[in-house]
């Protein structure tokens, strides 16, 4: 457990914090640029990252990256800016508007489930490598063919 200030970051919190501050920017540019073509690609290593390294300390990989995921993917949640802009701008009967509202919100849960799944998965791949090798660097014969 590590303290920061007041804060106590447990092993599992601390690497998701490395995972998903190395994917936070790369989300943000990727956003900033194109919020209709959004990859990922940053969030998915920056999970593996994370499980990666909390595994050789004999953590929850699958937690770890899941935890990296959602801290480097909260970027993704920009593009709904858009989507609220314009059921604003569209001139349509409350009640239609409202339904935009909760379908836009609807969504916005869909792109935290994709980026949730997404990273733990990752995080578990990375978890993988990491019983795959020894602290040496050299892959471990007992892990199989």
């Amino acid at each position: 457990m590590v303290r920061i200030g007041p804060l106590q970051l447990t092993e599992t919190w601390m690497y998701a914090l490395v995972g998903g501050l190395l994917a936070l920017p790369f989300t943000a540019v990727e956003v900033w640029q194109s919020p209709e073509n959004i990859t990922l690609g940053a969030v998915v290593v920056g999970s593996a990252f994370a499980g990666y390294l909390v595994k050789r300390r004999d953590g929850n990989s699958t937690a770890t990256g899941l935890r990296a995921a959602l801290i480097g993917g909260i970027p993704a949640l920009w593009a709904l800016k858009e989507l609220f802009w314009t059921i604003k701008t569209i001139p349509n009967p409350p009640w239609f508007q409202t339904v935009s509202v909760a379908i836009a919100l609807a969504f916005g849960g869909l792109v935290l489930v994709v980026v949730a799944v997404s990273g733990a998965l990752a995080g578990r791949f990375g978890g993988w490598l990491a019983e795959r090798r020894d602290s040496d660097g050299v892959a471990n014969p007992r892990s199989g063919p």
